[in-house]
C-alpha cells in the first residue's frame, strides 16, 4: 500500500492503542521502559494523549485507557512499532497486563 502524501512530504501518521488494563504495575514497568527507551522521539513520535477519556461522550466502555502517538509518517509508525528494541524489549512488558488493541491510522 502506497504511503499518501501531502505534497511531497509523507502525510503523518497515529498510532492509537486502546486497552482494558488489568495489572496497572505491569503496564508502569512497560510505560516507563518505552519513555526511557527514547524510541518515539527516535522515530519523530509524540504523545497526544494517554489515559482514560475527560468525557466519554457516547458509547465508551468504562475501563478502556487510550493512547494516541502522532508520527511524521506511516513509514515513522511502523518504523517504531516494528523495530527489534520494541517487539524484543519493551513490548514484553505488557504482556498479561491486559487486552490491547493498536492500529496506525494515516491523518487526513
Amino acid at each position: 500500500m502506497t504511503e499518501p502524501t501531502t505534497g511531497d512530504a509523507p502525510r503523518p501518521a497515529f498510532l492509537l492503542m486502546t486497552a482494558r488494563i488489568t495489572d496497572r504495575e505491569k503496564v508502569a514497568a512497560y510505560s516507563q521502559a518505552l519513555e526511557e527507551s527514547g524510541l518515539y522521539a527516535a522515530h519523530g513520535g509524540v504523545t497526544q494523549f494517554a489515559g482514560v477519556p475527560s468525557n466519554a461522550v457516547e458509547g465508551w466502555p468504562a475501563g478502556i485507557n487510550a493512547v494516541l502517538a502522532r508520527f511524521p509518517s506511516r513509514a515513522a509508525a511502523e518504523a517504531f512499532w516494528f523495530s527489534a528494541k520494541y517487539q524484543q524489549d519493551i513490548k514484553p512488558l505488557r504482556r498479561g497486563a491486559g487486552k490491547f488493541q493498536v492500529a496506525i491510522f494515516d491523518a487526513i
